[in-house]
């Protein structure tokens, strides 16, 4: 209902109350203003305290703490929108008054749902009606207005949400189903219990209101909605001069309204109360008893208030004259809410962290948190340079001291265990437990125990599949240089490179089972060094699965001090990536099975635990050698071979037509991230299995690689080995040949005491049995004997 032309009635009041306050006081002040007659209070009368108290209430800025008009008033002036994270009420209404907003700027017009003028007309005449002051002859200046049987007040004509903005609480009563019930009325029927079960109440009203005004509206089609509830009576309720009439149902159904509201009143004996169509508004103090009308009954409604559906803390309040308050303990609020975690640290030092999904992300809050806290005020105009500004004194103070009312915890990675694995994805944390049947399963984060490192996998959506995928394939390719496994030996190959690739996998560590992997090529005889067999793909795929650390093989040097200097507990794997010809494997030993001190630049060391350190891998083009009798070395290093169906000529780019990773689609990630699990549980169920090698060729190879160490052996081997005299020989014999004072090359330290019988070793290990049946056999005694 439109507003019809109004006085302003509290205008009229403060000129008329100001004259007669310097009448009644008999003020001789030559300019007597309205505060001077505020100050006359022996000269009020009750009216005058009633106005005067809705300019108090009105002075006090109501409307600033609700959120659609600080949100909608923000949106007309600046053309922006404030941050919905902090809208506490219903977001979808809110973006209907958006809505609206649009649709009028539109048409060129301007729109502002909620007038200040309409809403303080809405207090004081909300005001005068429950203080009894309230007289008829108002009814022009307010528009109050009867049409049909309906009124039209300043409660008719404010938006709901503003309509418990009053300086005192009201609840509402009104008719339950108050159309249907009028229906039921007047058809002797009974379904306005179970209407909105079949039709929808947006639906129902608009079959209601449809009529032969409405372009494209059928009565025909009316009827057959409506017989969904009605049946044979539905032409009953949209009749004829119903559809023919604007408003027809409406009009007609209002009368009821009138009737029941009337009655409503008179027997709950109500003598201050506002009407609002089939409802009425009175004081939250004010009791009825009777509730129910022959047919018609009336329901409650007793916060008017719109609901609180979002509560969420800043950090600041801020009052009408733009004075903003905060304290150590509002902004230790905030921050908590905004999932801040203060990192219990032994230099006793502010650690802050921020967790999303249980994936922590370092926060520098000396230079990040006032920009942080800048993007989180809510305001406009003035109030938001004011709260700027004070975020910007405090970084240094009450911002700090609010870092320190956070709780501090130790920060603690997930860990798979020995019979569980998962992964963190974008829509959830999926795992298995053995002990579970190793079913797949998702959990929410807020089940998993432990903190993620920030990775590229949390950025993924993960849908299980059986479905072979491209890395499976390769995986078969690399381990037998075939497209799939025939027989039963290329199986447990393939099986042996899936137990590999799952171990990686899985950061569990067990101390007396926790190998270094080696991945070198197969028939590699380090001289033309063939590569490109797939082993950095591997290395690649490990790091979209696990946090990982890379390091260059000749950048790795084991002797450096600060060799582990940038190593972390987030780091899962350590990959030591293409390491040289003579790469001192040993000196892993302690690493592969023991804590790993890390020596940071300018910092004291830090001590890394086992049970935190990372699993070791290693590629190489080179060839690895292997002493059968050293078990201690054995036992620390797993070798994987990979055939030659990848190389320089033909890689998986080409075979595959995409690069792998960088060119899958979602599709592809499934299966691959499916295939993990699959490996992780083979790994778990069977353990690391080893493909056996014959490290003859392999030994000799990695020994003689060097052509002057290979020719000075053979010069000093063949004086034993030639000599018919010479039954038997020792290190110490091949050591007095080596250094004799003659010979230039002893100052190299080619061969010393060390290293000596591990060459000796690897060549007879190549030419032991010659075609004539000699042969060469070491002794308890430390010696070679010749055998024939």
């Amino acid at each position: 209902m439109e507003n019809r032309n109004k006085t302003d009635v509290m205008t009229e009041w403060k000129t008329e109350f100001t004259k007669r306050m310097q009448t009644e006081s008999k003020s001789r002040k030559e300019t007597f203003t309205f505060y001077d007659a505020w100050q006359k209070e022996k000269y009020y009368t009750k009216r005058d305290k009633v106005f005067l108290s809705v300019v108090t209430f009105l002075r006090s800025e109501p409307l600033r703490d609700n959120d659609y008009v600080k949100y909608v008033s923000c949106y007309i002036k600046k053309g922006t929108k404030l941050n919905a994270k902090y809208f506490r009420n219903n977001l979808n209404k809110l973006e209907s008054y958006y809505k609206k907003v649009d649709e009028a700027k539109a048409k060129g017009e301007r729109l502002n749902p909620f007038s200040m003028e309409a809403y303080k007309r809405y207090v004081l005449f909300m005001v005068l009606k429950f203080s009894g002051e309230y007289t008829s002859d108002l009814d022009d200046a307010f528009g109050v207005q009867t049409v049909g049987h309906r009124e039209y007040n300043p409660l008719t004509n404010i938006p709901s949400v503003l309509r418990g903005e009053l300086p005192f609480e009201v609840k509402e009563y009104d008719i339950k189903r108050a159309f249907p019930t009028f229906i039921d009325i007047e058809l002797l029927t009974n379904h306005r219990a179970t209407i909105y079960e079949t039709l929808n109440k947006k639906t129902f009203a608009c079959l209601l209101n449809s009529n032969a005004t409405n372009k494209g509206a059928d009565r025909n089609a009316i009827i057959k909605e409506l017989s969904k509830v009605y049946g044979n009576y539905a032409d009953k309720v949209c009749t004829l001069d119903r559809f023919n009439t604007k408003g027809g149902a409406f009009m007609d159904f209002s009368k009821y309204e009138k009737e029941y509201i009337e009655r409503f009143v008179t027997e709950n004996n109500l003598v201050h109360y506002v009407r609002l169509h089939d409802g009425v508004f009175v004081l939250a103090e004010t009791d009825c008893n009777f509730f129910v009308f022959d047919w018609v009954e009336f329901s409650i409604k007793e916060c008017i208030k719109p609901t609180i559906e979002n509560e969420i803390i800043n950090f600041y309040t801020i009052d009408q004259s733009d004075k903003v308050y905060t304290s150590p303990t509002m902004y230790a609020e905030f921050f908590i809410q905004e999932k801040f975690l203060r990192i219990s640290t032994p230099d006793d030092k502010i650690f802050l962290l921020r967790d999303t999904n249980n994936v922590v992300t370092y926060f520098n809050h000396n230079t990040d948190i006032v920009s942080f806290l800048k993007d989180n005020i809510n305001e406009f105009g003035n109030s938001f340079d004011a709260v700027a500004d004070t975020i910007a004194r405090e970084n240094f103070s009450v911002i700090k001291q609010g870092f320190l009312l956070i709780p501090s915890i130790e920060l603690k990675y997930y860990t798979d265990t020995k019979n569980t694995f998962g992964l963190p994805f974008k829509n959830g944390f999926y795992c298995f437990d053995l002990n579970d049947k190793g079913v797949l399963k998702r959990k929410e984060y807020t089940d998993v125990k432990g903190f993620f490192a920030p990775h590229e996998i949390q950025s993924r959506e993960f849908k299980y599949t059986d479905e072979v995928g491209m890395f499976e394939k390769f995986l078969i390719r690399v381990s037998i240089g075939l497209k799939e496994a025939k027989t039963q030996d290329t199986k447990n190959i393939v099986e042996s490179f899936k137990t590999m690739f799952g171990y990686l996998c899985h950061n569990y560590k067990d101390m007396t089972k926790n190998p270094c992997i080696v991945l070198t090529d197969m028939d590699a005889d380090d001289e033309t060094r063939n590569g490109r067999r797939g082993k950095t793909l591997i290395s690649k795929a490990v790091q979209e699965i696990q946090e990982s650390i890379i390091k260059g093989g000749k950048e790795f040097d084991s002797g450096y001090t600060h060799v582990f200097a940038d190593l972390e507990k987030k780091h899962n794997v350590y990959i030591i990536d293409d390491v040289p010809a003579g790469f001192k494997y040993d000196d892993l030993y302690t690493n592969i099975l023991g804590d790993i001190s890390c020596q940071r630049k300018g910092l004291k060391a830090e001590a890394i635990k086992f049970k935190d350190t990372p699993k070791f891998a290693i590629t190489s083009n080179w060839v690895v050698p292997y002493d059968e009798k050293n078990a201690s070395t054995n036992g620390r290093f797993i070798e994987y071979k990979f055939t030659n169906y990848y190389n320089t000529k033909h890689s998986p780019k080409d075979e595959f037509k995409c690069a792998f990773f960088q060119d899958w689609n979602a599709d592809e990630w499934n299966r691959f991230y499916s295939f993990v699990f699959r490996c992780v549980k083979l790994f778990l169920q069977k353990g690391i299995i080893k493909t056996e090698y014959n490290k003859t060729g392999d030994n000799y190879k990695a020994y003689f690689n060097n052509d002057a160490v290979y020719s000075e052996f053979h010069r000093c081997i063949d004086n034993f080995v030639i000599d018919n005299t010479c039954l038997e020989f020792s290190v110490t014999d091949f050591l007095r040949k080596y250094n004799d004072i003659e010979n230039p090359l002893r100052f190299e330290k080619m061969f010393t005491a060390k290293n000596t019988k591990k060459f000796i070793d690897a060549w007879v290990g190549k030419f032991n049995i010659d075609k004539n049946g000699f042969g060469l056999e070491y002794t308890s005694r430390r010696k070679w004997i010749k055998k024939y």
